[in-house]
């Protein structure tokens, strides 16, 4: 994240300048504010919208909460565990793909990219019908072979929890590291095997140390990422009784009245954490060097393994099978049970789910708003977007060196916190800022303020790339500064542009955290009401609504394969 930036032409008219000073305000509004308002309205006792009335009782209140130690120890213990497995596991598949000669690389690549996209939920759903204490299918085929008394699996635990990240959480560390595996020189593993070193040897004493730099981004990323996780810690944990910051601020909400000041302090706790993260990972960075391609030729030549390429494509196999694979065939099978999850009734298997579900007004009126939400998200957003990289990118105006920072900041918000900051935002301000809420205008705002960091540095990138002399050429011919984006930086970016907006629309179907507490029963997507589903236990149409946004996401990339659409993952 630094702030080095090519040399930028100057605007072609004081009124270009202007024009954009809504967009810093607009910048600022929608990073700094929200975390502003999170640690001010801690101190209010007073509910939202209503006269300021200001106090220490939400902070004197969480203290006081018994169970705030325990919860406290959940969310890090599990946050830590969970990243030193995948991080543990991201390391081996990119140096699977990119560094040795294993087979099917592009295919395992494929499979990791498939498991960042599909829905958290959903998947959740097939490891209940395979592990679940009382009736799972593993723990009924282990209890029938082994003769056991008491299931050995419990999907609703603490391991439970950590089972059901691994999939996507490992994806994610693979796509942010792996980039860093391919860019590094071969001449400093061949030197090491020169010496002596083994393969594995090498892996550790060499390209793990050297990698540092992107190891310990994608760790901290990470970790802020687990710190945030909701749902699966919603569905897994508060049966075993194992309760979360993320989950423990949504009971304070939802409970008869909301408890604001409680909610609000345990947010401002997770913010001084995560800021405190970012902080120390600046500083053990910025006192050492890790410089990987140089002014020389170098080699990206994989490493040769023998015979042992079979068996690092034998583990990437298996692990794409069981972690991916397996709970999506499940889930499928799920949606045609008569009753979730008995599998010995006497009739087991029934159509009538779907028939139900597609039926349902409330499932077509959810649909609907996702897709709005899905539209409106990735096309303001990439508007958005490309008019802020443009910003920071191809202008010498002040202060974009605190935009190109303050675009970073939403990485840094758990979506819950977002929802809820925005939540205080309109219910705290004015009549007409107040019909906002429950408006998928509301939600759509959501989404684009989660997603700006990912947006911003990949449309920047894109950006980078294109001369500033088009631009004087046809600032030359007298052609405006707008007529100039929209002719010839648009059209240049379109590829980067198209990719952005399809990824926008994915993860505003698959969002739940940043729009929690923002939506209505008129302006439920369907990822909220599946969530909604399995709360009063309707867990036959959880599984439909679950396949369903399974296979609309699949569409989705399928048809943005089409059109060209490639994942840049140094961006995410």
């Amino acid at each position: 994240m630094g702030l080095f930036f090519p040399k930028a032409s100057a605007l072609p008219t004081p009124w270009t300048w202007l024009a954009l000073l809504p967009l810093i305000a607009l910048v600022f509004l929608v990073t700094a504010y929200p975390v502003g308002l999170i640690f001010l309205k801690s101190f209010a006792v007073s509910r939202p919208g209503q006269p300021a009335v200001w106090g220490l009782q939400g902070w004197i209140a969480a203290f006081n909460d018994r169970t705030l130690l325990t919860v406290l120890l959940n969310t890090f213990s599990l946050a830590t565990v969970r990243i030193v497995i995948t991080t543990v596991l991201a390391i081996f598949f990119a140096w699977v793909v990119a560094r040795t000669d294993t087979p099917c690389k592009r295919t395992i690549e494929f499979a990791l990219w498939l498991g960042f996209f599909l829905p958290l939920l959903p998947m959740t759903m097939g490891w209940i019908l395979l592990l679940d204490p009382h009736s799972g299918l593993v723990n009924r085929a282990l209890m029938g072979a082994f003769n056991l008394a008491a299931a050995p699996f419990n999907i609703f635990s603490y391991w439970g929890i950590i089972w059901c990240h691994l999939a996507f959480s490992t994806s994610v560390r693979f796509l942010l590291i792996t980039p860093a595996f391919r860019a590094m020189d071969a001449a400093l593993e061949e030197a090491a095997q020169t010496s002596g070193s083994n393969t594995i040897g090498t892996l550790l004493r060499i390209t793990v140390p050297v990698l540092a730099p992107a190891l310990l981004t994608a760790t901290a990323l990470g970790f802020i990422r687990s710190l945030e996780s909701f749902e699966i810690e919603l569905v897994l944990g508060i049966p075993a009784g194992i309760y979360v910051l993320p989950t423990r601020i949504y009971d304070f909400i939802h409970w008869e009245p909301p408890l604001f000041g409680q909610a609000t302090a345990l947010s401002s706790i997770l913010l001084l954490v995560i800021f405190a993260l970012v902080w120390l990972q600046k500083i053990i960075l910025g006192r050492r060097e890790y410089t990987v391609v140089t002014g020389r030729s170098y080699t990206v030549r994989p490493t040769a393994l023998g015979r042992w390429r079979w068996l690092t494509f034998a583990l990437s196999a298996l692990f794409i099978f069981v972690m991916i694979a397996l709970p999506l065939a499940t889930l499928v099978m799920g949606t045609f049970m008569e009753v979730f999850g008995f599998f010995n009734l006497a009739v087991s298997w029934t159509t009538r789910h779907w028939t139900t579900v597609f039926h349902d007004p409330i499932f077509l009126r959810s649909l609907g708003n996702t897709l709005i939400l899905g539209l409106g998200a990735s096309i303001a957003g990439t508007l958005f977007y490309a008019l802020v990289a443009y910003f920071i990118v191809h202008t010498k105006l002040p202060g974009r060196g605190v935009v190109n920072l303050l675009s970073w900041l939403p990485w840094s918000l758990p979506g819950i916190l977002i929802s809820l900051a925005l939540l205080w935002a309109v219910l705290g301000s004015g009549s007409w800022v107040k019909m906002l809420y429950g408006t998928v205008s509301l939600l759509v705002t959501a989404i684009i303020i989660k997603e700006m960091p990912f947006g911003t540095q990949m449309i920047k990138s894109a950006v980078m790339q294109i001369s500033m002399e088009l631009e004087e050429a046809s600032a030359t011919a007298g052609a405006s500064w707008l007529s100039t984006f929209r002719r010839i930086m648009i059209p240049l970016l379109k590829p980067t542009l198209l990719s952005v907006g399809i990824i926008m629309f994915i993860q505003a179907v698959r969002e739940i955290p940043a729009v929690i507490f923002l939506s209505t029963n008129r302006t439920r997507t369907i990822s909220l009401l599946m969530l909604d589903s399995i709360a009063d236990a309707n867990l036959e149409r959880a599984a439909v609504i679950g396949f369903f946004i399974v296979f609309l996401l699949l569409c989705l990339l399928a048809f943005g394969r089409a059109l060209g659409f490639r994942l840049q993952p140094g961006g995410r």
